[in-house]
């Protein structure tokens, strides 16, 4: 019996990758920093989750021009990068994957528990509840695990193993909802059942593992076994 749902955010909720590129893009011009990143390359920067981490390999590995760039440093460019993200979505230019509402209401109809699994920071989880919910997420989901939580982030397991214990539940009695590769590796090695739905950054990554894929989560799209679970 299938007791919770946890889900990813960035790109299961809602497309927020090109936003959090063109921040990041941004607040480079604002550091006087000569660094543009690309729709082709930031697909290559997502398979290092987390924002920090991701400016730190990129200085590492991608960057020709050395910038003398401390972890100080890399954390005042992020910290300014997700203000400004916060502030574009409060300014409504972000908009919810198709089915999520829907999912997410019905779900709590149905008495099914909620939680959140994300790599991601607090901020920018209430950010995108507080504009597109117009509530507070702590109101929807019993748990709310992000990546500002744990020492290692997706594809790790430990975010949804800190779920997983918050919500006193065992793999089984949970399916995760991913949209990547790296969600997917994480969710699996929590032993979760994972439907992905790819987001448009992430349409090529390998889902093999997946149990099942979906294009979106409208109703007509999910698997019979969440339909059931939540539209009956």
């Amino acid at each position: 019996m299938v007791k919770a749902l946890i889900f990813d955010v960035d790109g299961t909720i809602a497309e927020t990758e090109e936003l959090h590129r063109k921040a990041y893009n941004s607040i480079f011009s604002d550091e006087g920093i000569n660094w543009n990143w690309s729709k082709k390359l930031y697909k290559e920067l997502l398979k290092v989750t987390g924002g920090k981490e991701r400016l730190k390999h990129y200085k590492e590995n991608f960057n020709s021009k050395n910038y003398h760039l401390d972890i100080n440093d890399i954390s005042r460019i992020h910290s300014k990068k997700n203000e400004l993200y916060n502030k574009w979505v409060d300014e409504g230019l972000l908009q919810l994957r198709p089915g999520i509402k829907s999912l997410i209401d019905n779900a709590l109809k149905s008495k099914i528990q909620l939680a959140i699994s994300t790599s991601t920071s607090l901020m920018n989880v209430e950010a995108l509840f507080k504009k597109c919910f117009e509530i507070k997420p702590d109101l929807i989901f019993k748990v709310i695990a992000t990546g500002d939580m744990v020492k290692r982030k997706k594809p790790d397991p430990e975010l949804y193993l800190l779920a997983l214990n918050q919500l006193s539940l065992r793999p089984e009695e949970c399916i995760a909802l991913e949209d990547s590769n790296n969600g997917l590796i994480s969710a699996k090695r929590a032993k979760l059942k994972t439907i992905c739905s790819p987001s448009k950054y992430h349409i090529d990554d390998n889902f093999e593992e997946a149990d099942f894929i979906c294009d979106d989560f409208t109703k007509d799209k999910l698997p019979p076994e969440l339909r059931q679970l939540i539209y009956t």
